[in-house]
């Protein structure tokens, strides 16, 4: 999939490259931009696109690097995730506001990634303009990253996205735990009452790419069209892979012990009255991807 814009200048910055939505968004933008992707622990390779080493913790660097390139706007998705660290504040809560910083400095156009785990999930259908209340240490990182984002002046867009999945070059990371505990013959869980709108890899890089030559600034929430529970994720992406689901337990959060939040969906009706890139349903995704 390749988006149709016209680019706003020759250069792009990609923060966080080598992570998954990271690959994603290079792949479909060294066609239209001499881009840049910067990696903390894993480099990658493509042909046409410079890498280069980035910890966003540290402001100095971030500065330098973003002074260096002078791009014409700047995708940063460079995040620590649930289940990877436990460091949010300096990752996601320092790091953005160091990226939002050097963008304001040269006036660069900011995207900035967010999620839906910014809202409590106790109702669902959550629209630009609620006020985030998460309840996870997660969420409340990006939240934090969020006001950072908004205070630093630059000309910035956030945009709330929800689970991500894919297939190429692989199943993103969460999926892959699952497979791995699957095959290992390990008990797996999936929630039947946490309600997300996932969106394919390739549609949110596609949305990000096409957002770059708006003018939109704000708050923008961009996710797939259809309300899908963790537990029926799972089985569809299970199925997509070719691994057998059955085994899996059919679990309830609210049963769980656990602090999550349940309902997380989001409004995107603004988002389809910006974009071109239609934000399809997984189902809809599997379909047209069968096979491929």
């Amino acid at each position: 999939m390749q988006p149709t814009f016209a680019p706003p200048g020759p250069r792009l910055l990609i923060t966080g490259g080598s992570g998954y939505l990271g690959q994603a968004l290079v792949r479909q933008a060294h066609a239209a931009y001499d881009v840049t992707a910067t990696y903390h622990a894993h480099p990658a390779a493509n042909p046409g696109v410079t890498w280069q080493p980035l910890d966003v913790r540290d402001a100095a660097a971030v500065q330098a690097l973003v002074a260096a390139v002078r791009p014409a706007a700047i995708i940063h998705t460079a995040a620590l995730n649930p289940g990877v660290g436990a460091d949010f504040e300096a990752v996601n809560v320092e790091g953005s506001r160091h990226v939002a910083r050097a963008a304001a400095e040269l006036g660069v156009r900011l995207i900035h990634l967010s999620t839906d785990v910014v809202f409590d999930g106790t109702r669902g259908h959550y629209v630009e303009t609620d006020l985030p209340n998460p309840i996870t240490p997660y969420g409340r990182s990006k939240a934090r990253a969020e006001a950072a984002i908004l205070e630093s002046g630059a000309p910035a867009l956030i945009v709330r996205t929800s689970l991500i999945y894919g297939w190429a070059p692989g199943p993103d990371r969460h999926m892959r735990n699952v497979i791995a505990d699957l095959q290992a013959g390990r008990p797996v869980q999936l929630f039947t009452d946490e309600l997300r709108c996932p969106i394919w890899v390739e549609t949110l890089a596609a949305a990000l790419l096409e957002l770059v030559a708006s003018p939109f600034t704000g708050r923008l929430h961009v996710a797939g069209a259809q309300i899908l529970s963790r537990y029926e994720i799972g089985v569809r992406l299970l199925r997509r892979h070719g691994v057998d689901a059955t085994p899996v337990i059919a679990a309830r959060s609210r049963e769980s012990g656990l602090v999550r939040p349940l309902d997380c969906t989001l409004d995107c009706s603004r988002a389809r009255t910006l974009l071109r890139t239609p934000l399809m349903g997984m189902d809809e995704v599997l379909r047209l991807t069968a096979g491929g």
